[in-house]
């Protein structure tokens, strides 16, 4: 048994009856469907002739008067090609004309082209639904899409909408088929392919939607090299200056500090390619009316550089989005948020495209020391 890639549309039917003829001028008589693929014999080579009947509804061979009909001027059946072709075949140079009217013949024709029309549409509608979907997503949340949050949402929105687009050009290539086909039997004209193709290389088609396959995977990608943070980064590879707790905590003499946790990340996405996160973790003893005191502090620094300095205000609001700031104003910056005391205090900055998030647990007033942050800027 040899198996050949079938190389044409499958509502190409005069092609496919040309080539599987041809099979048979090679010796490879059609014995089944495996699949997308043909399997033929090897054997002697021959005329044979085929006519493929297309039926509307799944079906796994012709109904039993259909096949006698046939077989009483010779054609037999050979197999059903994905419940929607029947195949039927005559080994003579010259065969007879197949017992099946032209109009019927017609009848069929013209459902399909309905049925693969409102596939079509069906497909289109896909594509367009998913798209205004994907569009009001970025609208609502399009911080998490700059910071990548988001991205796996965005993904599979363009995964599903790639299928959907694969789905759209084999619904209007077999459309197209049906429709030149229709037309040459209310035409009542036989007609020949313009060409035969070779079984050595697959079908344009088959190359489009492999193409589109391999773009579905590129967002993953995309996953896999920007999205991810790279733990335990050092000072070193932080491109930028920034505030330490202990300066800070430090401004006054009295105030012994003690170290007790630091970690940074970094990581990267398409409209944030540079980010950073700073956390520090520490423990400050002072004395207050000769009562020693020991109290944990915190600063968690966000900084993020923007690709188009235009997103810059989108991404600031929703930073800010769940937390209760007031706006100050400050000269060297475009904007200054602090949040109102109680817990956490969050002080958000932005500088042309470039936005720095603090976040401070302590008993000092982080706004007296905002100047110092502005220089990371």
């Amino acid at each position: 048994m040899v198996k050949r890639l079938i190389p044409v549309n499958m509502y190409d039917t005069t092609t496919m009856e040309q080539w599987l003829s041809q099979m048979g001028e090679e010796g490879l008589i059609l014995k089944s469907f495996s699949g997308r693929k043909a399997v033929f014999e090897d054997g002697d080579c021959q005329k044979i002739k085929y006519r493929i009947i297309p039926t509307v509804y799944d079906e796994d061979e012709p109904p039993r008067e259909m096949k006698e009909l046939f077989e009483a001027e010779g054609w037999h059946y050979v197999a059903t090609y994905q419940k929607l072709l029947f195949v039927f075949a005559i080994a003579t140079q010259y065969p007879k004309v197949i017992p099946f009217s032209r109009e019927k013949e017609q009848e069929i024709y013209e459902e399909l082209k309905v049925k693969k029309r409102n596939n079509f549409f069906l497909s289109l509608l896909g594509i367009l639904v998913l798209g205004g979907m994907q569009l009001f997503l970025i609208y609502v949340h399009l911080e998490d899409y700059i910071m990548g949050k988001g991205q796996y949402v965005g993904y599979t929105y363009i995964l599903t909408a790639f299928l959907y687009l694969i789905g759209l050009n084999r619904e209007y290539r077999s459309y197209k088929l049906v429709k030149e086909k229709l037309m040459s039997l209310e035409s009542r004209e036989e007609l020949d392919s313009p060409y035969i193709p070779s079984t050595k290389w697959i079908r344009i088609e088959t190359v489009l939607n492999g193409l589109m396959f391999i773009f579905l995977f590129i967002p993953l990608l995309a996953i896999a090299t920007e999205g991810n943070m790279a733990e335990g980064i050092t000072k070193e590879e932080i491109s930028i200056p920034y505030v330490t707790l202990e300066e800070i905590e430090t401004v006054q003499g009295d105030r012994k500090y003690d170290d007790t946790y630091e970690h940074m990340n970094k990581s990267s996405t398409f409209l944030a390619p540079i980010q950073y996160v700073i956390q520090q973790e520490g423990e400050i003893q002072y004395d207050d009316n000769e009562i020693k005191k020991v109290v944990e502090v915190s600063l968690d620094l966000y900084y993020y550089e923007l690709r188009f300095q235009a997103l810059g205000d989108q991404t600031l609001e929703g930073l800010m989005e769940y937390y209760n700031t007031k706006k100050i104003e400050w000269e060297e910056v475009d904007q200054a948020w602090i949040s109102e005391p109680g817990g956490h205090t969050r002080v958000f900055l932005l500088k042309d495209n470039k936005i720095l998030q603090i976040t401070y647990q302590g008993d000092l007033d982080i706004s007296n020391y905002i100047d110092n942050f502005i220089k990371m800027l």
